[in-house]
């Protein structure tokens, strides 16, 4: 195993063991920094969503539709740190890569709403498995295209 490799299998485990909302976010903040790279880049990889969320245990996954976050459960747009009425880049540019580049809402595969990936009862699954459809479907345009719509959307440029 790489040192990169044995890092990233330490949040595995530090997550399992993580016994507070607090500690889970925190853990989340560093994963999200460390490890989705948005500086110096034309556009996000999806490579890097699905190998955060790879990292993620099922148990803090929700499996119902919630706002981000409730009782030790997250839903995927919550892990990259949105909150009412405050996104970031990563979650926003994620987003938009599901509404531009593929033609479905996130929240719908979240919410397991989408038709195409309806009977998927399990949500990291359903998350990877519409994540894999993405990178199979999105070219690298329309994905550098969301990319800087979203960076216009934080910046207010955006209408």
């Amino acid at each position: 195993m790489t040192t990169q490799e044995i890092v990233e299998s330490n949040f595995t485990k530090y997550l399992e063991e993580s016994k507070t909302e607090k500690e889970q976010r925190n853990l989340f903040k560093f994963m999200v920094k460390n490890f989705i790279i948005d500086g110096g880049v034309s556009h996000i990889r999806v490579n890097d969503y699905i190998n955060f969320y790879k990292k993620i245990p099922i148990r803090l996954f929700a499996t119902r539709p919630i706002m981000y976050f409730r009782k030790g459960k997250f839903d995927a747009i919550g892990m990259l740190g949105e909150r009412i009425h405050e996104y970031t880049l990563k979650s926003k540019t994620l987003e938009l890569y599901y509404k531009d580049c593929i033609g479905i809402k996130l929240v719908d595969v979240l919410d397991n709403e989408e038709v195409m990936f309806i009977n998927i009862e399990n949500p990291k699954e359903r998350l990877l498995e519409s994540l894999y459809y993405l990178k199979e479907n999105a070219s690298e345009t329309e994905l550098k295209l969301a990319f800087i719509k979203a960076k216009q959307i934080l910046d207010g440029r955006f209408y």
